[in-house]
């Protein structure tokens, strides 16, 4: 094959060729290659740069932004977060790799090959003007009298409590619909409209003292975050670290 002896015989026992030799140089420089090919590798994001795209409705990236940047935007980390507006054609996005990693409610919207994983779960509460007439919990009966502002983050698709509402048989009356729950939270003062929102978001409700939390109807069922990514992200090191930490950041706290 290679035209050439590569050892022969001498005094000393064998001796490569001149062509032996360069073969084996060659070797040596390329065998380490390959082995770095086929051998599992780790991802050290205090060594290496990498810029992780993910997109999710403002929900859920209340809870997941603030700790990526109180564990990693500290200057101790290489890594780069960039969280893209959410929308109907996300999917798109995923399958032609402009994002890496979607944060969504375990909806079944997404195509069926993507992989997933459950993060957290998540109850429903209700948000209301602080002066507003509303006790504590709403009844169904009292929600379903209500006007409501209803966070719809993909046109034209039932949200999860509509879905929920029919199950029952009932329909909430809706005067205004946006795709925010930041710009929701900040319309009910002074109204007597009804927040339906995650209760990740408790704390934002809390922290504005023109509101206050209400207790959802309990026909509105607790749920699951979920993030998702295309299968060519399965065992990549980078991705697998970042779903590695987005997992421990959603689950070693209490959601609030």
């Amino acid at each position: 094959m290679f035209q050439d002896d590569l050892l022969v015989r001498s005094p000393q026992g064998f001796e490569l060729t001149l062509r032996g030799r360069k073969i084996l140089q060659e070797l040596e420089g390329l065998l380490p290659r390959m082995e770095n090919l086929v051998t599992p590798n780790l991802f050290d994001p205090a060594r290496e740069k990498s810029h992780f795209r993910i997109s999710g409705p403002d929900n859920v990236c209340t809870v997941v932004v603030p700790r990526l940047c109180r564990r990693y935007a500290n200057g101790h980390y290489q890594v780069q977060f960039e969280f893209l507006p959410w929308q109907s054609g996300i999917a798109e996005w995923v399958e032609h790799g402009q994002v890496d990693l979607v944060l969504h409610i375990d909806d079944g919207l997404l195509p069926s090959h993507f992989q997933s994983k459950r993060l957290y779960r998540e109850d429903w509460i209700c948000a209301v003007a602080r002066d507003s007439r509303f006790g504590d919990r709403l009844s169904l009966k009292q929600y379903l009298a209500a006007s409501h502002i209803v966070v719809s983050t993909y046109a034209g698709v039932q949200t999860i409590p509509d879905k929920q509402l029919a199950v029952v048989g009932a329909k909430r009356s809706s005067c205004i619909r946006v795709a925010y729950f930041g710009v929701a939270l900040q319309c009910l003062p002074g109204t007597e409209l009804v927040l339906t929102l995650t209760s990740g978001m408790s704390s934002v409700v809390r922290g504005n003292r023109e509101l206050r939390v209400v207790k959802a109807p309990r026909e509105l069922h607790s749920f699951h975050f979920l993030m998702a990514w295309h299968p060519r992200h399965n065992s990549d090191p980078r991705h697998v670290w970042l779903r590695e930490a987005i997992q421990r950041l959603t689950t070693t706290a209490p959601i609030e």
